[in-house]
């Protein structure tokens, strides 16, 4: 693994501001919690009356409801109800991130195996699981989809009858033009700048390739749970949910509630990686709350979150013109990614890989189509990495693919290319804000690229580049000082492992000179909590970061007024140290004793708020500038025995771009835990479909990666060159570290083997296969 975290000075710039907490591996404010089984999860909550729910799930991948008999069901003893689609008079039934094209349950037609039909609300959760077997459905089959090709086909049938035209989100605009009409295509992303026909035609070679990215689960330890309980005209829901705001708002539109009487409480949340982000099954729970007036705990299996949500298969195609000496022309790029039965945040993913999928290489012109294309299977949404993940595998294979056919080395091609700091990545978008040369080059070293490898061992490298921070987002916090001097943070960033609470907490007791154990961090509550869209795209640390250091600075010039008085003199005499209000004249005050002599008794609190807002902006290609680059480089050392095809993973290295890091191994653990992340799609993970039925939703048949995956020498490198926008020259990360790791293995496989692969998973099975192959076609060739 890693070790431990040792700045480099030369990676730094020369001006640095000294701090004495940020900066430090404090240790995890939730840590004892969490090891000692104190901490308080979703699933540990418990109230009176409490009834367990149950979801009936569609059998058939495709089909129209022709009836629903739930008479049996409600009829056997402990049960309470059963909710069915003839129960949403008066309710507005359909809800989505982007597209309103679900239902709470299932009303026309199913459109996946596993799209829920209805859902018993009993005593526990085995009367509820039997009553599910009381309910008589009819389905009338339809033809089923599972594959893009299938749903793109001319004249297949259609997931979604009803067109979904154009929405919005965070003031981006989704949807595909009319031509689309009739098709399974619910969003179109395009962009462009030049003439990409004619550079092609005058480049001195054309190379093309397709790669294709299998569907994936998230694997959250802690799979979805909720419970709801409504009371009178007020809802409250505690959900292990990433965007409680955002589930806020969706409950109230489906209910007619002001957001007002909907609240959401977020205890701790056991992993998430997107897959809980936007609605998911909240409004089942609520609904049947809302039927009994009691409150509802519907706790999911893990076979259930497979049948929930999912990453985006996809079929990227990717068509570069190039001069003899590798200098890259023009691009086209067409991306087709499958968004599963309902659109989810499918759009806004397909938007992103669309305009990711240039690479962090300088290409004058370049043509970019990306689709997000219905098809009958679990639906794809939000998943670390948000359709960076699928490009990145294809534009770092395709370079590598470049290198050999022009007989150059993958090092000098990429480096020829990259973006230099300071230069665009697109005309109004924010300027690459690092060096990629930097960080590849270390990669490079790390693997001792020049040296010469054993038989069937190979080398692989790559880099690649997001816009982070999310396209924009609105965040605000809030900081408290008691009259002890003590502190509390009211942040709407959900903790879901990634360590926020910490490294948030960190930045306060930096801003007021007070040690860590003086800082709590509030329950997020959306009735207190300062509002946050959500917990995603890296931005924690910059997007909330910042909000959080304005809310802490606030009450640091307030704390200053107030000392001012209580000490008499300037405020600019004044300086905070170690819980102090001190002096120029020598006097200290502890912050205690200024806000009880300031108040007239111990009663009193300061109050500091803070705000962050991106800048919305027509001259950006999405709407609104990038709040900061990430960038992941990787490099992969790998032994194939091709005998058996068996991958052995010798080496991975890991560069992080992180500005400056708050919590040096918290970042550590991000970049690692990223890459473990990108080993199990790269390696083992696929969701398979049979007839329109997953095969393998559970972890017996589905394969994650273990610790005897890991590779035998892993290390993880930090740059901090203090060129952050966020506290203290920060940046986010925690995603950039997945997006290298495909595409470098592959490389590192086909220059060991000399086989390249244009799908994942890379399995034993397929590189003997086609090592076999290799072999036949050789021994043909000489028999000829």
């Amino acid at each position: 693994m890693a070790k431990p975290h040792q700045p480099n000075k030369k990676q730094r710039m020369p001006k640095r501001e000294a701090l004495k907490v940020a900066g430090t591996s404090a240790p995890r404010l939730d840590g004892v919690e969490k090891v000692t089984g104190r901490a308080i999860y979703t699933g540990d909550i418990e109230l009176p009356g409490m009834g367990f729910a149950k979801i009936l799930r569609s059998p058939v991948p495709h089909a129209r409801i022709v009836s629903i008999d739930a008479r049996k069901a409600e009829g056997m003893p402990g049960v309470f109800t059963v909710l069915t689609r003839d129960d949403f008079k008066g309710l507005n039934y359909r809800y989505g991130a982007i597209y309103k094209d679900q239902s709470i349950v299932a009303v026309d037609k199913v459109r996946y195996a596993g799209d829920p039909v209805a859902a018993v609300l009993a005593v526990d959760e085995v009367t509820a699981e039997e009553a599910l077997t009381l309910i008589d459905v009819e389905y009338e089959d339809l033809p089923a989809m599972t594959s893009i090709e299938d749903a793109i086909a001319p004249g297949a049938p259609l997931v979604h009858e009803q067109w979904s035209g154009k929405a919005e989100l965070r003031g981006s605009s989704y949807g595909a033009p009319d031509r689309f009409k009739g098709t399974n295509i619910c969003s179109h992303f395009s962009y462009s700048r030049g003439d990409v026909e004619r550079r092609l035609q005058k480049s001195d070679y054309v190379f093309e390739d397709t790669f294709r990215f299998p569907k994936v689960q998230h694997y959250s330890l802690e799979p979805h749970v909720m419970l709801a309980h409504f009371e009178q005209d007020h809802l409250t829901v505690w959900s292990s949910c990433q965007d409680p705001f955002g589930l806020r708002d969706q409950l109230a539109g489906i209910f007619s509630l002001p957001l007002s009487h909907v609240r959401v409480i977020v205890p701790y949340v056991g992993g998430g990686y997107g897959g809980k982000l936007y609605v998911k099954a909240e409004p089942i729970a609520a609904a049947l709350s809302w039927k009994t007036r009691r409150p509802v705990k519907l706790v999911m299996g893990v076979s259930e979150s497979f049948k929930t949500v999912t990453r985006h298969p996809a079929r990227v195609r990717i068509k570069t013109g190039v001069t003899r000496d590798g200098r890259l022309l023009a691009r086209e790029c067409e991306i087709y990614m499958n968004t599963g039965a309902y659109a989810d945040a499918g759009p806004r993913v397909t938007q992103k890989a669309g305009y990711r999928a240039l690479g962090p290489y300088r290409i004058p012109d370049v043509k970019v189509d990306a689709y997000c294309v219905y098809s009958n299977t679990v639906p794809a949404g939000a998943f670390r990495g948000f359709g960076s993940v699928q490009v990145a595998w294809a534009y770092e294979s395709h370079m590598d693919l470049i290198a050999e056919r022009l007989g150059m080395d993958p090092l000098e091609l990429r480096l020829k290319n990259l973006l230099k700091k300071g230069e665009d990545y697109t005309p109004g978008d924010t300027p690459v804000d690092c060096d990629l040369k930097e960080g590849l080059l270390k990669v490079a070293k790390a693997l001792d690229w020049k040296g010469r490898s054993k038989p069937n061992t190979g080398k692989g490298l790559s880099v690649c580049l997001k816009d982070a921070g999310g396209t924009f987002k609105i965040a605000g916090a809030t900081v408290k000082m008691s009259s002890d001097g003590s502190v509390v943070l009211l942040t709407g960033t959900v903790e879901i492992g990634q360590g926020s609470k910490t490294a948030l907490s960190q930045v306060v007791a930096e801003e007021l000179a007070v040690e860590m154990d003086q800082i709590s961090v509030a329950l997020l509550d959306t009735d207190v909590t300062p509002y946050d869209v959500s917990t995603s795209a890296s931005s924690s640390m910059t997007v909330m970061g910042l909000a959080v250091q304005r809310a802490a600075q606030d009450l640091k010039k307030q704390l200053l007024l107030a000392g001012a008085k209580v000490l008499g003199g300037r405020v600019t005499e004044l300086n905070l140290k170690e819980g102090k209000v001190h002096s120029k004249r020598g006097k200290a005050l502890s912050y205690g004793s200024v806000i009880t002599e300031f108040f007239g008794s111990k009663a009193g609190e300061i109050i500091g708020r803070g705000i962050y807002r991106d800048l919305k902006t027509k001259k950006a290609a999405l709407g609104a500038t990038t709040t900061f680059w990430e960038v992941g480089w990787g490099g992969a050392e790998v032994e194939v025995d091709r005998e058996t095809g068996a991958i052995h993973l010798r080496k991975y290295v890991s560069v992080a771009d992180v500005g400056r890091a708050i919590n040096p191994a918290q970042c550590e653990g991000q970049d690692e835990g990223g890459v473990v992340f990108g080993l199990g799609h790269t390696l083992f993970e696929q969701m398979v479909y049979e007839d329109g039925q997953l095969l393998n939703p559970n972890l017996v048949d589905y394969r994650v990666p273990k610790f005897g995956d890991l590779p035998e020498k892993f290390s993880s490198t930090l740059i901090e060159n203090n060129n952050g926008p966020g506290p203290f020259g920060a940046k986010g990360m925690g995603e950039g570290g997945l997006l290298p790791v495909a595409s470098a293995i592959a490389n590192a496989i086909a220059r060991a083997v000399g086989i390249r692969f244009y799908e994942l998973p890379i399995t034993p099975e397929k590189i003997w296969r086609a090592l076999q192959e290799k072999k036949s076609l050789r021994l043909f060739r000489q028999s000829n």
